[in-house]
């Protein structure tokens, strides 16, 4: 990417932050912190400079400030170590599904909160035999009145135990192609039924989940766009998370400052 004087100022302006945040004991210094750096108040000081969803429109709380500004301040905080995994999800895939399928209620719901660092999801995708070929997802959602129920498990679900909603994969049809009667759902984490059961890493941290959804009731209003379209929209949220700046940033050293 090619450095302009605006992004530059940025720049600047997020190493002074960062330094302001060394200072207080918050940054981690370490490659991972994308993952394990969950730090709910850390996420709303960087929303309150506006560097939490950067790229959504600000009818909805965003910053409409575009790709590279915002590929700036997740360089810094990367290079940093800050702890950015709270916002991390909302602010990479969640938010940016929601804003490209869900109905206007969702983004008014949903949007601003993500960009004020006071809305934080998880991933639901990943299942048991259903990791490289998420088409196997065996999670199913079926009708009841008002909205659906859904029953499953997903696995590698990080910050399930600490997070507001998850975007859920599940399957609402049979059809011989597996791809299809696929739908997303937008679910409360701390709805009846929902159940976490920590995976520890080999440092012993807990970021990651088995996700049980024990019969979890989800009101219409909560199926991200249109239903059997999840398929479709899980390449486009998967497009997402794939273009990620941690996924190169973390082979590299830390900055000191």
């Amino acid at each position: 990417m090619t450095e302009t004087t605006d992004t530059r100022k940025l720049r600047g302006e997020v190493r002074d932050f960062l330094a302001e945040e060394r200072a207080r004991g918050t940054v981690l210094g370490r490659p991972d912190s994308w993952l394990t750096g969950w730090d709910p108040d850390f996420s709303r000081r960087l929303a309150g400079r506006g560097w939490v969803g950067m790229a959504l429109p600000p009818r909805y709380g965003g910053g409409g400030r575009g790709f590279a500004a915002r590929v700036v301040v997740i360089e810094e905080l990367l290079a940093a170590g800050a702890p950015v995994s709270a916002h991390w999800v909302a602010d990479r895939q969640a938010g940016p599904s929601i804003l490209a399928h869900g109905t206007e209620e969702q983004r008014q719901r949903f949007l601003p909160a993500i960009a004020a660092g006071r809305c934080f999801f998880s991933i639901g995708m990943s299942e048991q035999e259903a990791g490289s070929d998420l088409a196997n997802v065996r999670t199913r959602a079926e009708r009841v009145p008002g909205g659906w129920r859904l029953t499953g498990t997903k696995k590698w679900t990080g910050g399930a135990h600490v997070n507001d909603y998850a975007i859920v994969l599940a399957r609402t049809g049979e059809h011989e192609d597996r791809h299809q009667g696929l739908s997303q759902f937008i679910v409360d984490l701390r709805a009846p039924g929902v159940r976490t059961e920590p995976i520890h890493l080999l440092t012993g941290e807990h970021t990651f989940n088995w996700f049980h959804l024990d019969g979890v009731e989800v009101p219409d209003g909560m199926l991200l766009g249109q239903e059997g379209d999840g398929w479709k929209q899980v390449t486009g949220e998967l497009a997402f998370e794939r273009s990620g700046p941690e996924r190169y940033l973390s082979t590299f050293p830390l900055r000191s400052r």
